[in-house]
């Protein structure tokens, strides 16, 4: 795992070093992780050597000379909204351009005094990594495809057909619907809004009476017997996701 550090103060880069390093090996039973860390003093160092993708972490103080904290994280959500920015400061006056940029912690200095924080944020950082590099193996008719679950929009089956449906394309897979099942909703962003059609809730945009309409326009339907369950798992999915 990639992380950046961006502070103007060795002391700080250093320990923030020092507590992810901890972080991580505290946590090593949950993620096999490794850390990669790189040290800038400014912004500017910063941007020089950044690009999409590079950091999957983002540690950056706020309060910098010349390039703010703020400045850099405008500049790395203009690129890359995957990226997790984490930001320290002195002071809250800026927290609300920190949600703005869709930052996912705002911990005070000293950072030593706000351990919970720091480790909250970071639990969202390496639980949000594990979620996107999770994935299923399948069959199809030219051979063994490995598929990302972040990339799967549904799964359904036609007759005896099962196909997955990927922001780019469908796929028709070998096997049984019902041996995709226990696989798919094992992994709590998919649910089975209506016999034989598992869906990913990251790609509902909102439901409208018995149908899930994607955010891509399509509608998938709700099954009636179970709608109540189904609406009460999809909004437990949503606020929990907003809450993280």
């Amino acid at each position: 795992m990639k992380i950046a550090i961006v502070d103007d103060l060795k002391k700080e880069r250093t320990l923030v070093q020092k507590l992810a390093s901890q972080y991580f090996d505290d946590r090593k039973t949950l993620y096999d992780v490794a850390p990669d860390f790189e040290e800038y003093e400014t912004g500017e160092s910063f941007l020089e050597n950044y690009s999409p993708g590079k950091y999957e972490i983002v540690f950056l103080d706020i309060y910098m000379d010349k390039i703010t904290g703020i400045d850099v994280a405008k500049r790395i959500a203009t690129f890359d909204k995957d990226c997790n920015i984490i930001f320290f400061t002195t002071s809250d006056e800026h927290q609300l351009d920190g949600y703005s940029v869709h930052a996912i912690g705002y911990i005070m200095k000293p950072i030593s005094d706000h351990l919970p924080a720091f480790y909250t944020a970071l639990d969202y950082a390496a639980s949000k990594l594990l979620m996107d590099q999770a994935g299923i193996t399948v069959t199809t008719d030219c051979g063994e495809i490995y598929l990302h679950y972040r990339n799967i929009v549904y799964i359904d089956c036609i007759g005896r057909t099962t196909y997955i449906h990927l922001t780019d394309m469908n796929l028709t897979v070998l096997g049984k619907f019902k041996d995709y099942q226990p696989i798919f909703l094992a992994d709590n962003r998919f649910l089975e809004c209506y016999r034989n059609i598992i869906i990913n809730m990251d790609y509902i945009d909102r439901p409208d009476n018995d149908d899930f309409i994607l955010k891509s326009g399509e509608k998938l339907p709700i099954s009636r017997r179970k709608k109540a369950i189904v609406l009460e798992n999809h909004m437990t999915y949503f606020v929990k996701k907003r809450g993280m």
